[in-house]
């Protein structure tokens, strides 16, 4: 009972805060992040979500709600792994000069931390409100 307990409220949190899961290394990591950085990791974790969507999607007992989340941010995904490669990097280029508060080019610890507070006051304002964009 214990482990279907956490397994559930595993399941809720990965469906309910993808964005915000969705940032390398926001605070700990490398010094600096480099926008081909960037891509090539918001690259691998759409294929990861995909992979885990998947397997999410093909579990039987999910709920009508939660199959229907899944069902929508899988098509989300699926929409930016289906994207021609200049238009996916159009979208990944104007995500990472949000984050790049500077924008040199660079995204640094310092501009890492302001972006993930930025989105945890976000998502958290959202939770609250129980609204999702």
């Amino acid at each position: 009972m214990k482990t279907i307990l956490l397994a559930a409220m595993a399941l809720v949190v990965a469906c309910w805060l993808p964005a915000r899961a969705a940032e390398p290394a926001l605070v700990n990591g490398p010094d600096t992040i480099s926008f081909t950085q960037y891509r090539d990791w918001r690259i691998d974790f759409i294929q990861q979500r995909e992979r885990q969507l998947t397997a999410q999607l093909g579990q039987t007992g999910l709920s009508q709600a939660d199959r229907d989340r899944a069902t929508r941010e899988k098509a989300y995904y699926d929409r930016q792994a289906a994207m021609p490669t200049d238009q996916r990097d159009h979208m990944f280029h104007a995500r990472f000069d949000l984050i790049d508060a500077n924008h040199d080019g660079i995204v640094d610890r310092a501009e890492r931390a302001a972006w993930h507070d930025k989105q945890q006051a976000r998502y958290s304002h959202e939770a609250s409100a129980g609204t999702r964009h």
